[in-house]
């Protein structure tokens, strides 16, 4: 296969998450359609479904489940290559060739990996869009607290984000999809999960619930669902 290196990183970061959420180890399943990673990270707060479509490569083949650990160190030896790579597997081994050097990477049994394939069963009350850009400064203003919650309040095509902490925040968002009367609050790990994304967000809510959120790009989708924080 061969694909851009930029491409294939921004995608793979996307769904890796960062921080509380990030995946440690995960599945890739080049299929007809192309790439699809479907993982859940480790403390379930968290879950990442992403295809990176075959169009987005200039080469595909379709080589079925590769099982790798260690994926934010793949995605960081991704950045050590150049414009373009080529990607392989043989036997136990993923390779990855760029213009001047080549890395071989173990891969780990796909078995032995946990791969929840079937999505959970969620009914929202509620959707907004938000541009990423607009997200990340939202973040970027709650973390001038520590240990913030982030509030969602939705009204007629209207969404309002504010949150705990010393520092009060409030951003006031106009959706014309929103239909109004959902509260829900979140912690950390939304900050986490969506912080790589850059597109216009497709964003699902409830009350008290888990937020969906869908990002499509011209060559990748990619779903990320995020548990609400709990009531202790």
């Amino acid at each position: 296969m061969k694909i851009k290196t930029k491409e294939l990183k921004k995608f793979l970061n996307k769904v890796a998450m960062t921080g509380e959420v990030l995946i440690n180890a995960c599945v890739l399943d080049f299929k007809e359609d192309g790439l699809n990673i479907n993982v859940n990270c480790e403390t379930k707060q968290a879950r990442a479904v992403g295809v990176l479509k075959k169009e987005a490569f200039e080469k595909y083949d379709v080589i079925g489940k590769v099982g790798v650990n260690d994926f934010s160190k793949i995605i960081k030896i991704l950045e050590r290559f150049g414009d373009m790579i080529i990607v392989s597997k043989e036997g136990n081994l993923l390779t990855i060739k760029g213009d001047s050097k080549t890395v071989n990477i173990e891969v780990a049994d796909e078995n032995l990996l946990e791969e929840d394939v079937v999505p959970p069963k969620l009914e929202f009350a509620d959707a907004f869009e938000i541009k990423a850009i607009k997200l990340d400064d939202i973040f970027k203003d709650v973390q001038m607290n520590t240990d913030a919650e982030i509030i969602i309040t939705t009204e007629p095509k209207l969404v309002k984000f504010t949150n705990t902490g010393k520092f009060k925040f409030m951003h006031p968002i106009t959706s014309e999809i929103c239909k109004g009367g959902i509260s829900c609050k979140f912690g950390k790990p939304l900050i986490d999960a969506l912080s790589n994304l850059d597109g216009m967000l497709s964003v699902s809510v409830g009350d008290n619930y888990p937020m969906k959120v869908i990002e499509k790009g011209e060559n990748s989708i990619v779903t990320l669902i995020v548990a609400p924080r709990q009531e202790e």
